[in-house]
């Protein structure tokens, strides 16, 4: 944790466009200056940078917030980190406040990946400047490894004697306890070590920030296993680490797609060839959060599969993955016998592009592989329906849901509903509803969230907007609970401060939410401040009638269950409450009559 104070210090001495001029090319647009969106790909600018607000916003992809924001995402920071970046920029010195535990922790961790770097330091030197790594340079070049390839990937040799590694560490005066829980050497008795490497290409797996989180090792040899990993430590998670992340992330946002394959090897080979959006898995297949990280930089993520049965089966079994990292995902075969190494060297470039251009959406790749495993009969069909129902219920995204349904449709010929997702039930008041996430909801959403962004756009921008809001009674009532909350958080800063600041604004609340703060700062900066009040007044007018609507139709259930109950006195007490909405609504919609007029 970091004192406010010293956040607020850094954030008013950065000039954000400075910050971001570090990363990207900005050119000044009157107040404000664009740039290529980094966080997906665009031709023409869309990205927003507001020096007297503090703040970003892409219109392209949405993403926004302040200074911290915009190092958090780009470099994959967490907000104390890029507090201190920016800090150290300035030339401020920020010092932490966690518990000394917690402090106890990030120092230790920090010391670990030193001991990582200082590790693929040593396999390297092993591999280029040693007489024991000639035999592995020349493995490298029997598969057509360049050097300049390996460099690149900083790979490394661990040598047949398996005590180097040991006696490098301890004449650095590096902790062997803390190596022995990266897993790079194993204790054997008192003082006594082995070293998990031996005879092995190194391939360092970097995060996607370049530090050194485990090591693969590939046998030269005949010896077994083949491939041998880094075990799960504080740093290295097999299921959430993808090797040549680190050199790939910015040809994966200039080209907006991403191969996934399975080896080092393939890896390099695709790389030295000119296909720079390449990562592996580390012997494991694709999981869900291997998703949910390259979704960070691009949503087309091609799965690259081998041809044969195996390779049919695991790209069957990966929809699911996708789905429950949030993305449908696709998929490629290579021929029969290939594997993504062999194939580039053999045939190049041209042809494995070729393959990638093909890549099917892996919804269509397996409902047509159910279809085949279970065949057309009656007993099939149905089986191919449970299966597909029970996809679809993981995926959240309620548009993908219709269009994957009625491809299932026309293939299987059921009814629809019988694949749908369950529908909401009726509400307490007994008013049937649409589901939550349907289409007929959001556009729903939509329209009402587009009045309430409004109106929080004005008070954000407006003081005489925030002090006419200040005296309005029923806004709780009216804005539903995520709006309510930002403009609660606007009305406490203008009380406190005198003024809205939008980068401490959004810096109160999650990224989402921070960019749509951004968002609404940015938007409509042309408007005159004289029209806001006339702009305030249309918005909580439709709020207010929103509101009444609600309530007449509470009001009208109640009235019917007080007349199958025969409560009369309920009854009448409802119906009284119910003509004075009636009365109120019908006021509102004759301002707004007479609003018109005098507009025509």
């Amino acid at each position: 944790m970091i004192a406010e104070g010293k956040i607020v210090e850094i954030r008013e001495r950065a000039s954000i466009v400075e910050v971001i001029s570090d990363h990207l090319t900005l050119k000044k647009m009157g107040r404000n200056y664009l740039g290529i969106c980094p966080f997906h790909a665009e031709k023409t600018p869309s990205f927003t940078v507001n020096e007297e607000k503090g703040i970003f916003h892409c219109f392209g992809c949405g993403v926004g917030g302040n200074v911290f924001h915009f190092l958090m995402q780009y470099e994959h920071l967490t907000f104390p980190e890029a507090v201190e970046q920016v800090g150290k920029r300035y030339g401020i010195a920020v010092e932490r406040l966690d518990r000394p535990a917690a402090r106890r922790d990030a120092e230790e961790k920090e010391s670990l990946y030193q001991l990582n770097e200082r590790a693929a330091a040593y396999f390297h030197e092993m591999l280029f400047g040693r007489p024991e790594g000639k035999r592995a340079l020349e493995y490298l070049k029997g598969r057509g490894v360049e050097e300049k390839v390996a460099r690149r990937f900083y790979l490394g040799y661990a040598p047949q004697t398996g005590q180097g590694l040991v006696a490098f560490l301890q004449k650095g005066e590096l902790s062997l306890t803390q190596a022995v829980r990266l897993g790079l050497i194993s204790e054997r008795g008192a003082q006594r070590y082995g070293e998990k490497f031996f005879d092995r290409i190194i391939f360092p797996i970097a995060n996607a920030g370049g530090k050194v989180v485990g090591f693969g090792g590939r046998v030269i040899g005949q010896g077994l296993p083949k491939y041998l990993n880094s075990a799960e430590t504080p740093l290295f998670h097999k299921g959430a680490s993808l090797y040549g992340l680190f050199q790939a992330k910015e040809a994966i946002r200039e080209l907006d797609r991403v191969v996934v394959v399975e080896g080092y090897l393939d890896v390099l080979a695709l790389f030295q060839f000119g296909i720079s959006y390449v990562v592996a898995t580390l012997g494991t297949a694709l999981t869900p959060d291997h998703v949910r990280i390259l979704a960070r930089y691009t949503k087309n993520i091609i799965a690259l599969f081998d041809g044969d049965e195996a390779g049919r089966k695991a790209a069957a079994r990966s929809f699911e993955i996708f789905i429950e990292g949030g993305l449908l995902g696709r998929a490629a075969f290579l021929p029969k016998g290939e594997d993504p190494d062999t194939f580039v060297r053999a045939r190049g470039k041209e042809a494995l592009e070729a393959i990638l251009e093909q890549a099917i959406p892996l919804a269509d790749y397996t409902f047509t592989w159910l279809e085949e495993r279970h065949g057309k009969s009656i007993e099939g069909k149905s089986a191919v329906a449970q299966e597909i129902r029970r996809l679809l219920g993981k995926v959240r995204n309620p548009f993908e849901v219709d269009l994957l349904v009625r491809r299932a449709v026309d293939s299987l010929g059921v009814r629809e509903e019988l694949l749908r997702l369950p529908a909401r039930p009726a509400s307490a008041q007994g008013r049937s509803v649409p589901p939550e996430g349907s289409p007929q909801a959001l556009a729903t959403q939509g329209r009402e969230d587009l009045v309430e962004r409004s109106l929080v756009s004005l008070v954000l921008r407006f003081p005489s907007v925030i002090q006419h809001l200040e005296r309005e009674s029923d806004v709780e009532r009216l804005v539903s609970p995520k709006w309510l909350e930002v403009i609660q958080e606007i009305l406490s800063e203008w009380k406190e401060q005198g003024k809205v600041d939008g980068a401490h604004m959004a810096q109160r609340f999650p990224p989402a939410q921070a960019s749509q703060i951004a968002a609404l700062m940015l938007e409509g900066e042309n408007m005159p401040e004289e029209e806001c009040g006339k702009m305030m007044e249309d918005c909580l007018a439709h709020l207010r009638r929103r509101y009444l609507r609600g309530l007449e139709k509470d009001l009208r259930q109640e009235i019917r269950i007080a007349e199958e109950k025969k409560d009369e006195k309920t009854k009448k007490e409802r119906m009284l409450e119910w003509q004075e909405v009636v009365r109120k609504k019908r006021q509102l919609e004759r301002q707004r009559a007479v609003s018109k007029t005098e507009i025509r």
